[in-house]
Parts: C-alpha cells; sequence; structure tokens
C-alpha cells in the first residue's frame, strides 16, 4: 500500500456516512435496469456453473475437485458485478466480458484470499460448539442430559453470532481489492473498521436484500435471476457512496 493509498484510507475511516438502504437500493436498481441483459445473463451463466459443480459434487473423488473449483471460482466471479457496476458507474463503455475480469492477475489471488479467509474465520466461530457437541455426545452415549443442552446451545448461537458478525463486517473486503488495489488482509481490516461504524445498518441492508433474494427464490427459484444482480447492485451502490468509485478502469488492470 503506497503513501497516497494509505493517505486515501486514513482519511476514509475518519468520513462520517450513514447507511440509507432506499438510496443503495434505489441507485442500485437504476445501474441494473440499465444493463439487465448483461446482470440476468452473468447470473444465469453463474448459476449453470454451479449447478454443474454442484452435480459434480456429489461423485466420489471428481466431488473433492468440484468442491474446491467450485471455492476457487466463487470469489473472482463474484467480483466481477462490482468490475461491471464500477465502470458503469464512471461512463465507460462495457462489454459481457467485463463480468470476468476478477480472474486477471490483479485481483483473483487477492479475492480469492479474501474469501477464503472469511469462510475460515467464520467457520472457527463453530469450532468450540462443534468440540462441545463431540465431546458431550461420547460421554452421555448419544443421550445427553436436558442440562448439558443449555451451555451448548450458549455456543451455537454465540458462534452463529460470531460468524455473522464478521460475514458483514467483511461486506466492503472485496470492493476494496478492486476498487483500492489492495491486498487480501487489509482489505478485510479497512472493511471491518469501516463496516463496523455502522454495523447495525449494514444488518439491516443485509436483512432486507435477503428478503429480496428469498421472494426471488419463492418464483420458483427464477426470481433470482433478477433479485441476485439487484442485490449486489445495491451493495456496490453502498461501496460507490460511502467509499466512491475508482479513479482508474478496473477491467484493465493487469499487475
Amino acid at each position: 500500500m503506497n503513501n497516497r493509498t494509505q493517505s486515501e484510507i486514513g482519511n476514509l475511516l475518519q468520513r462520517q456516512y450513514s447507511v440509507d438502504m432506499g438510496d443503495f437500493i434505489g441507485r442500485g436498481w437504476e445501474v441494473f435496469t440499465q444493463h439487465m441483459a448483461g446482470f440476468v445473463g452473468f447470473t444465469f451463466l453463474t448459476g449453470i456453473i454451479n449447478f454443474i459443480l454442484g452435480i459434480l459434487g456429489i461423485i466420489p473423488l471428481i466431488g473433492l475437485i468440484a468442491s474446491i473449483g467450485s471455492l476457487v471460482i466463487g470469489g473472482p466471479l463474484y467480483a466481477g458485478y462490482y468490475i461491471f457496476y464500477f465502470k458503469v458507474g464512471m461512463n465507460k463503455p462495457t462489454t459481457f466480458e467485463d463480468f470476468f475480469k476478477g480472474f486477471q492477475n490483479a485481483y483473483f489471488l487477492q479475492v480469492f484470499l479474501t474469501t477464503l479467509m472469511i469462510g475460515i474465520l467464520c467457520f472457527m466461530c463453530l469450532i468450540p460448539a462443534a468440540i462441545a457437541i463431540f465431546i458431550i455426545s461420547l460421554v452421555s452415549n448419544g443421550e445427553p442430559e436436558p442440562v448439558v443442552l443449555i451451555p451448548i446451545a450458549v455456543l451455537v448461537l454465540a458462534g452463529l453470532a460470531g460468524a455473522i458478525y464478521l460475514g458483514i463486517s467483511y461486506t466492503f473486503a472485496v470492493p476494496l481489492i478492486v476498487g483500492k488495489k489492495l491486498e487480501f488482509w487489509p482489505a478485510m481490516e479497512i472493511s471491518r473498521k469501516l463496516v463496523g461504524r455502522q454495523w447495525l445498518g449494514f444488518l439491516g441492508l443485509l436483512i432486507v436484500l435477503g428478503l429480496i433474494n428469498f421472494a426471488g427464490l419463492l418464483v420458483c427459484g427464477v426470481g433470482l435471476l433478477l433479485t441476485m444482480p439487484l442485490a449486489a447492485c445495491a451493495l456496490a451502490a453502498a461501496y460507490e457512496k460511502i467509499v466512491g468509485l475508482p479513479t482508474f478502469d478496473p477491467s484493465q488492470l493487469q499487475s
């Protein structure tokens, strides 16, 4: 991170902001509807890819490779939403290929490490509960006394709370990599500090976006082709309003 970037980040962390859900979703809807065919097409394509990997995942041996493949490509594909959105916000011409620019060398490794580390940290929050359940099941022969279920429930709830806290705190980690050319750990830490200042607001925003996606799921799942990219655009709009758009073309960064 160079001195200029450090100065920008320092100013960013001191900036006052609010979580305006209506504004974020409205701006996301505006960008989404301007390029609906591209967003829906990309979401459909990623859905097909994930469906194929899911089918392969139940096949012995091949399933392990498919699971690893899904983990590797998930983050870069998600970054594509931000790259495309940023170009729209910067009034630069876009192509469908921009959705796949998360795989370019400048982003791929850092985005992959970000999604991997977030997954590991969230999983670690649940380890104490898993260990307690395992030990109690051994001691009680699978039939624990009702009284011991209380501390287990507390550990499970605490683990879930920790995982939710981290998952929301790292909302801006991927767009910071794309928009500020940061490495994975600084991006995660800056996201945690920035989002943490309005954590409850982001919790509310993500709950609303989750409900929107749930509504899309109810329409035989087809509605997700509209709601998933809309949700991604709303988060990108939040980043645009709070952090700002990149000062460079994110689709042309090669190193």
